[in-house]
């Protein structure tokens, strides 16, 4: 018996423990890089900024990832483009109602050939009033969208473009839909 009881006192050392400000500094210290690796996810998922252009001619303000930058800025066009994004706005030429402006869209498509309209939708609020569709034309995501602002009833057609495996590029497509105003 007496051999039995100190194989398990050697068997058993019992360790050193660290002092008590040991501790707590090890704890903050795990405390803290949790708190940055948490951080820094929530900045990396959303880390798009927006820029707002103002089409001063026309009254007409689109905001925008700041990625886009002004490519034509002229009487009747207004282009942006830039990582995965093309984006364009023409003032049409015909004077059409807000029932007018679903058949102008879909005609718009159809006549581009535009393939597998998977999304149909109005705009409305903001100044604005008007109809979209996307799908696929040429391989890549496209949207086309006519408006009509309320005040002044100028008429636009606006085109996004990006590529349909690039998902940040179709959720900011969404967005500017919604983000795009009349200042009159």
């Amino acid at each position: 018996m007496l051999n039995f009881s100190i194989i398990l006192k050697k068997k058993y050392i019992i360790p050193k423990l660290k002092s008590k400000n040991q501790n707590n500094y090890l704890m903050k210290k795990f405390l803290a890089a949790v708190l940055f690796v948490t951080l820094s996810s929530f900045s990396l998922i959303s880390s798009t900024e927006w820029t707002t252009y103002t089409w001063e001619q026309y009254k007409l303000a689109v905001t925008v990832p700041d990625y886009l930058r002004i490519k034509k800025n002229a009487d009747g066009e207004f282009s942006l483009k830039g990582r995965g994004m093309e984006l364009t706005i023409f003032v049409t030429k015909e004077k059409l109602t807000r029932d007018e402006m679903h058949d102008f869209v879909i005609k718009t498509a159809n006549d581009y050939k535009m393939e597998e309209i998977d999304a149909e939708h109005e705009i409305e609020g903001d100044g604005l009033e008007g109809y979209y569709v996307e799908g696929f034309l040429d391989g890549k995501r496209e949207i086309i969208a006519g408006m009509i602002q309320q005040k002044g009833r100028t008429n636009f057609a606006m085109y996004i473009t990006f590529d349909d495996k690039d998902k940040q590029a179709e959720e900011d497509a969404n967005e500017i839909l919604a983000k795009i105003t009349s200042t009159r």
